[in-house]
């Protein structure tokens, strides 16, 4: 984690997360990040969702050549990735304490384009994060497709993380009102493969049927 003061949680910092395995484990299971920047064309700020993927110490991002995130963050622009992983509403006997549970990074820096043999690899990386084997079981990446992209990393050295869990936390004169409090949990999960009109008689393979 940095040692930058202002890349820390600034309210509720008793929130801030400093366990590098829980982040990491935040960030293998979550497949959208929303990677804010300014546009230095026309100075407006913009955040836009992409697919991504750790590998170690490093966050992947692959967009088109032509886009406008892409080709900013080619020029070296400040970009700010952030991933939230929502666990729960949290239902207090009030609106104003009502709340959420959840887990949240953001990491903080300047991207670095990836060139050649670097880039295929973290095509790989960000193709197995999406679908774990599709890499080696699907068409090879064709050199035009490859030539459309722009795979960048970010490292993991200027980052903010924090959490909520727990109970709702009423005020204590509203804890005798006959008023339900709790937890909504929420969940994400992958279901069972539905097969496309145009593959019906190609079975599901085990890569994709386990999960």
């Amino acid at each position: 984690m940095s040692q930058d003061k202002k890349f820390h949680v600034q309210r509720n910092d008793s929130r801030e997360l400093f366990d590098r395995e829980s982040i990491n484990k935040l960030l293998d299971s979550e497949y959208v990040a929303h990677v804010g920047f300014i546009d230095q064309d026309i100075n407006t700020p913009f955040v836009i969702p992409m697919g991504y993927s750790r590998d170690g110490d490093r966050i992947l991002l692959h967009g088109s050549t032509g886009s406008r995130l892409m080709m900013q963050i080619a020029q070296g622009v400040d970009i700010c990735v952030t991933v939230t992983k929502l666990n729960a509403i949290v239902v207090a006997r009030s609106a104003y304490n009502s709340s959420m549970n959840y887990e949240s990074v953001m990491i903080f820096g300047k991207a670095r384009v990836l060139k050649d043999s670097e880039k295929e690899l973290a095509l790989e990386r960000i193709t197995d994060k999406l679908v774990p084997g599709l890499w080696a079981y699907g068409r090879p990446t064709t050199s035009k497709e490859n030539a459309g992209t722009l795979i960048v990393e970010l490292p993991m050295e200027k980052m903010s993380a924090k959490a909520r869990t727990g109970d709702p936390v009423d005020e204590d004169e509203d804890l005798a009102l006959p008023i339900w409090a709790g937890i909504l949990p929420i969940t994400t999960s992958v279901g069972k493969a539905i097969t496309a009109a145009n593959s019906q008689s190609i079975p599901v393979p085990p890569h994709i049927a386990k999960g």
